[in-house]
Formats: C-alpha cells, structure tokens, sequence
C-alpha cells in the first residue's frame, strides 16, 4: 500500500512540476491561464476516463477540478511575479500543445489509475506526505487535499 501511495504522490508532484512550463508558455505568448472552454472539456474527458476507471462521477469531478484549480492559481501568482519583475519572454520555453500539455495528460491518467486502484482496495489517506522542495506548500496541500478527498470518498 505505502509503495502505491508512494507512486501516486510522485505523479501528482510530476504533474504540478510542468505548470512553471505551462506558465512560461502562456506568458511568452500572452495567453490567459483560464480558458473556460478548455476546462470544461478536460474536466468532462477526464470524468469520464475516472469513471471507467471506477471512480465515482462526484469524486471525479472534485478531485479534477481541485487538481486544476491548483494549476491555475500556481500559473496566475508566476504570471503576476513575473509581471511585477517585468520579465521578458522565456527563450527556453516549451510548446505547450505539442510537448506539455501531452505529459499533463498522461501523469492526469496515471494518476486517476491510482486513485481507482487504492478506491478499490479500500485503502484510505490520512495524512499529507512532506512537500516536495520544488513546489510551494500551499499548492501542493490543496492538491493533495483534493486527492485525499478522492481516495477516501470516491467509491
């Protein structure tokens, strides 16, 4: 259990790692970090990949929007420190579409394979593992908020 645990912590801290990428993409060419419609179609494809998994519709639901949330508002408070430190674009800023977003897909699917698998085995999460130096602690409590509320509602 703890091994398993384990890997589904290390692919959500995998997937919050690419949202400096993400940021960077987005200031570079002036995009806004939340595209409603964009949203609600990863939040509707996900949902519906969780519940072939096994996840409840609800708990689906929760758990992705609390994992988006977090990148947006990650990606909003990079955007406004680079605003306020007049930052110029990032040279080595990846493509968002063809390189990025194709990894937050797939750490997205990794990780609600996990959740399903731990929903299944009736194991539930107490306690929140230590914050990865990399990522700030408010974001990676609230993220790990959101899939411990999965893990133990989500059947």
């Amino acid at each position: 259990m703890e091994d398993l645990l384990s890997k589904m912590t290390n692919i959500m801290a995998m997937r919050l790692r690419l949202m400096p990428e993400v940021a960077m993409h987005k200031w570079n060419n002036q995009l806004p970090v939340f595209d409603a419609a964009r949203e609600e179609e990863l939040l509707d494809k996900l949902t519906q990949m969780a519940m072939e998994f096994g996840i409840a519709e609800e708990a689906a639901k929760q758990l992705l929007q609390g994992q988006m949330d977090v990148a947006k508002k990650w990606q909003e408070e990079m955007i406004s420190q680079w605003r306020h430190d007049h930052v110029g674009v990032f040279s080595n800023a990846r493509d968002l579409h063809h390189e990025i977003r194709p990894e937050v897909a797939k750490f997205s699917k990794a990780m609600l394979e996990h959740v399903a698998l731990l929903i299944s085995m009736n194991i539930s999460i107490s306690q929140t593992p230590p914050c990865p130096a990399d990522i700030p602690e408010i974001f990676w409590q609230e993220a790990f908020e959101a899939l411990r509320n999965a893990v133990n509602h989500g059947q």
